[in-house]
């Protein structure tokens, strides 16, 4: 079995499961701002919280990624029958906290965002109908898959690259509020950071992601994705980091504690309506 969420480090539960229920409400505030005509794929708005389904896998002994890839397309054409396609991604461990006394326990791992209607109507049409069944049947023939119920806020995002860039690097930082650091407080230092990096860092997104469902062996309260178009992207803002980013970053972790950061490779590999 996998365990969520996205790190090496899962024997952690979380301490502040109060402070977490608290954040995981209020963040909701904290959003990007976007003009009322930019939107992400499949119509998600980047002034509101997207759903995000998390599947943590392995694949089962004998099986193998393609035959994996073929299931997952035959998935993409039943969502699209029944209108309750998302948007998916791949995440493959890059750059982790992993070594060979901690090893990464899953395969990959995958991201299914859309609304949260869309993903309550997918469930239960996944349920109830026949193919819905004979799809899943073969899903859990090949892997084995930890499901689990997420929200994602945009804090600052350039839409049409994040809706045109397929192959990208996701950089994870999963981090608690600190004792005596409100909520509050904490929304207001992510409202000041999005606004005084508003041309990025190299980067072309900044999202807070916190679990819902699931995410009792979180290794956080939420956490911070930053999105790379590519290694080039990636490695301008590892210079300024280098150059006295860092101080930013201390100032930061006065508000909360965090892991630090780990990348994966994250590949897009379906839209709504392609």
């Amino acid at each position: 079995k996998c365990y969520f969420p996205i790190s090496t480090i899962m024997e952690e539960k979380m301490k502040k499961s109060v402070l977490s229920a608290l954040i995981s409400v209020s963040l909701l505030a904290s959003l990007a701002k976007a003009d009322d005509h930019e939107t992400f794929t499949g119509g998600l708005d980047p002034n509101a919280p997207i759903n995000v389904q998390v599947q943590v896998c392995n694949l089962n002994p004998g099986k193998t990624q393609a035959q994996y890839d073929r299931m997952v397309n035959k998935y993409f054409a039943w969502a699209k029958k029944y209108d309750v396609e998302t948007t998916f991604v791949r995440l493959n461990s890059f750059l982790t906290h992993a070594n060979p006394n901690n090893p990464n326990n899953y395969d990959f791992i995958e991201l299914l965002g859309s609304d949260f209607e869309t993903s309550g109507k997918a469930w239960d049409l996944w349920m109830s109908t026949p193919d819905g069944q004979k799809l899943n049947e073969e899903w859990v023939s090949l892997a084995s898959c930890d499901i689990k119920m997420a929200a994602l806020n945009t804090q600052w995002a350039k839409i049409d690259e994040l809706n045109s860039d397929d192959d990208r690097i996701a950089v994870w930082n999963w981090c608690s509020a600190k004792d005596g650091v409100s909520t509050e407080q904490l929304i207001a230092k992510h409202e000041a950071l999005a606004e005084e990096y508003a041309d990025g860092l190299g980067n072309i997104g900044w999202f807070t992601f916190y679990p819902i469902i699931g995410g009792a062996n979180a290794a956080g309260d939420f956490a911070h994705i930053t999105v790379f178009p590519d290694m080039k992207g990636l490695m301008e803002h590892q210079e300024w980091f280098a150059t006295g980013g860092w101080k930013a970053r201390s100032d930061y972790y006065t508000y909360a504690e965090c892991q630090g950061d780990q990348a994966f490779v994250e590949t897009i590999m379906n839209r709504p309506g392609s």
